[in-house]
């Protein structure tokens, strides 16, 4: 299959996932609202395709409440919609990962005020469907992406929202749903991680890979960082690490094997989805072990041969997102001290070199743009 054929079918699977209003659906261009600075993207490409612009800001109508962002993290799935690799409608302003201070409420919110501190799940839910009120919103049918956490202001439906405890940061707040969130959804829902397991940890010094560490030692597993980054390495070992592992060195799966004697790692969590990065991971998964895919960096396809599935009697699955109560336990495992958010961050001005940083793996942890 050519790489565009491939392209065309990463998009088709993430077009409900992504869909989205563009900017000017969200934004109001008469006197009204708030104005607004927002970073934009109207074409897809490099770091340099984002620009800065006015807006106003529409104010809060229904159930919605407009929120001042105090901090929105920065993750792959921004990278994919700037380069074009998801399919959203453009112009766009991206952004996920919001914590702030509510400015305003529209007149049908009952949970939060003028004030109050709250932070973003990634997705808005009808909350009426049979998946909503049995607590799996992520199959909802009316499920939409958010958008808008580049920016000094947004508008979102109250259900997304999570009070944000005393004591937690805005930028650490703002990447609790997705990044933590995320690998606390893969690792104890899906993957159903018990204590005195291994989980091995693809893509370990990114936003994803620092939180899954951290989340799977606090499950009570022992750890196994794959890294290509050898100044990441040694930085990793503050988390609960138990062992770093080179990507660079080539048979890898040989020193995962290696750390659990022989035997392999109980689980994969896997936030990177390449093909280089299944094929070494999977000859180190356990027999009866769980592979999880929870990111994807590339558009290639990954492949193998049923027989190893089938002889090691492996299970391969993913996880899509976080739930309600998931976030919930996230925001909590943060609040005391089991999970320690690693964020770098950039005033809103400097977006363009915080996706340059994170194109080039200069980020460890995660960017977070504070406006």
């Amino acid at each position: 299959m050519s790489c565009k054929a491939e392209r065309m079918l990463l998009r088709s699977a993430l077009e409900l996932e992504n869909s989205n209003e563009n900017i000017e659906s969200r934004m109001t261009t008469g006197s009204g609202g708030v104005a607004v600075r927002v970073a934009v993207v109207r074409r897809t490409g490099g770091p340099e395709v984002v620009t800065l612009e006015d807006a106003r800001q529409a104010a809060p109508t229904g159930d919605e409440v407009l929120i001042r962002v105090d901090a929105c993290g920065m993750c792959g799935h921004d990278q994919a919609d700037r380069m074009g690799l998801t399919k959203i409608s453009l112009p766009a302003v991206l952004g996920h990962e919001v914590a702030g201070t509510v400015a305003d409420v529209g007149p049908k919110v009952q949970r939060f005020g003028t004030g109050d501190r709250v932070a973003m799940k990634q997705f808005t839910t009808c909350g009426r469907c049979a998946a909503c009120l049995s607590g799996r919103e992520i199959q909802c049918p009316q499920r939409e992406f958010n958008y808008g956490g580049f920016a000094e202001y947004i508008v979102v439906r109250e259900s997304t929202l999570l009070p944000v405890p005393d004591g937690v940061e805005s930028p650490a707040a703002a990447v609790v749903a997705c990044a933590v969130g995320t690998c606390l959804q893969a690792l104890r829902r899906i993957a159903k991680v018990v204590p005195g397991e291994t989980v091995v940890v693809t893509g370990a010094g990114g936003g994803l890979g620092l939180h899954g560490i951290q989340v799977a030692a606090a499950l009570g597993a022992r750890v196994i960082a794959v890294t290509t980054s050898v100044a990441k390495a040694t930085q990793l070992q503050d988390f609960g690490v138990d062992h770093v592992v080179d990507a660079a060195e080539g048979d890898y799966w040989r020193r995962i094997l290696d750390a659990t004697d022989g035997r392999g790692s109980d689980v994969v969590l896997d936030n990177v989805g390449h093909p280089s990065v299944f094929s070494q991971c999977f000859r180190g998964l356990a027999h009866g072990g769980r592979y999880v895919f929870t990111g994807q960096v590339t558009g290639e396809r990954v492949g193998f041969y049923p027989a190893f599935v089938f002889g090691k009697e492996a299970v391969i699955t993913g996880s899509a997102s976080t739930l309600m109560s998931t976030f919930v336990d996230a925001m909590e495992m943060v609040a005391d001290g089991r999970v320690r958010p690693v964020v770098s961050t950039y005033p809103l001005d400097e977006v363009v070199r915080a996706f340059d940083d994170l194109d080039n793996r200069r980020v460890f942890g995660r960017a977070v743009i504070v406006p």
